[in-house]
């Protein structure tokens, strides 16, 4: 991240940001669907909507390893076509959770993923989850589920690789162009709602899970009682990441409900109690987030989210209704896009200004 055309520090321009970002991604584990549809084919990439140019040369049924140049890049590749955010226009982030527990690298599949559009033109914001069993495209690579895109990218070693063959990935195959990403794991959710004294969100019923997964692949049996509660760091993940109480999808809202709850608090805590807080946000973040946000955009980013009114902010989950489950070649049980239903969901979220 540059700083060198800034006057103000970086980690107050990251406070000013953060509160958003990290909760945006709490890095959720999508599971399987319940539910089982009989049908042909794959039907994604998106069809009518075309973000990149490129000939992904997928001849194969399935998931198949990268065709590799002389250097070890794999083809073809895909270069980002949008110009660097200046403030004023629409701006995409792809904000991705990893499942990375204490002492774990950094390169892992991204097992939440979210599309966040801010629009300060229509002063609005967007938001929709996307499975991480999306069965699709990868450039490169074949077909394969969603959240391996990072992983192939990143190459054992190379996060923004990662970011990148992710957000290439997204974008072919839900139409989406995408400007920016933002990564998160664990310990930067919890940490970060910490700092911010806690949020508030009403479970409209009861949350037990006697397996919730803790930090070493054991379990934490979790209860949750409903009616509004305060939830610390820890308990905001768990009450975003359970999913035995009801469904996948009812836990993709709790993460957009958990990254709301966060927002809204540091709006009510006021510029003044932030900045106090700063200093502790960016040092115990700052391991967990990996963004290609520059200083500046950090600012603005930080500056239109905490204008935009709470009434303008839409969040969507591709859940029953906009995906199937399918059998893939290999034997997996993955999901794949209903594209009529998809597209329109997704021109209504991030083309409405158009």
């Amino acid at each position: 991240m540059n700083r060198s055309n800034s006057h103000i520090p970086g980690w107050l321009a990251f406070a000013l940001s953060v509160a958003f970002v990290f909760s945006s991604i709490a890095v959720i584990i999508f599971a399987y669907l319940t539910f089982q549809v009989v049908i042909q084919r794959p039907l994604n990439p998106m069809e009518g909507i075309e973000v990149a140019d490129v000939d992904l040369a997928l001849e194969q049924e399935g998931p198949a390893l990268a065709p590799v140049l002389g250097l070890g890049i794999p083809t073809p590749t895909l270069v980002p076509t949008s110009e660097p955010w200046g403030g004023t226009d629409r701006v995409n982030l792809l904000l991705m959770g990893i499942d990375r527990r204490p002492g774990e690298a950094f390169i892992s599949r991204t097992d939440s993923m979210m599309i966040v559009s801010v629009d300060p033109v229509t002063e609005s914001i967007s938001i929709l989850s996307v499975p991480r069993d999306l069965y699709v495209d990868i450039p490169g690579r074949g077909r394969d589920r969603i959240n391996t895109a990072f992983v192939y990218g990143s190459g054992g070693d190379n996060p923004e690789g990662g970011a990148s063959l992710a957000m290439q990935t997204v974008a072919y195959n839900l139409g989406v162009p995408l400007d920016h990403y933002v990564m998160v794991d664990f310990s930067a959710v919890t940490k970060g709602i910490d700092l911010l004294g806690g949020i508030d969100v009403y479970v409209p019923q009861d949350l037990s899970d006697p397996t919730y997964p803790d930090m070493d692949y054991g379990f934490d049996p979790l209860y949750i009682p409903a009616g509004t509660q305060h939830l610390d760091g820890e308990l905001a993940l768990k009450y975003a990441r359970t999913r035995h109480a009801d469904n996948d999808f009812g836990r993709a809202s709790r993460q957009q409900q958990v990254m709301l709850a966060a927002r809204n608090k540091a709006i009510s805590m006021g510029v003044g109690s932030l900045l106090t807080k700063a200093p502790a946000i960016y040092r115990q973040l700052e391991n967990g987030v990996k963004t290609d946000l520059s200083l500046d955009q950090l600012i603005a980013l930080a500056t239109t989210i905490s204008e935009i009114p709470e009434e303008n902010i839409r969040n969507e989950v591709l859940g029953y209704g906009y995906v199937s489950s399918y059998r893939a070649e290999n034997g997996a049980q993955v999901l794949v896009l209903d594209n009529a239903a998809a597209a329109q969901l997704i021109q209504e979220l991030f083309y409405n200004n158009e």
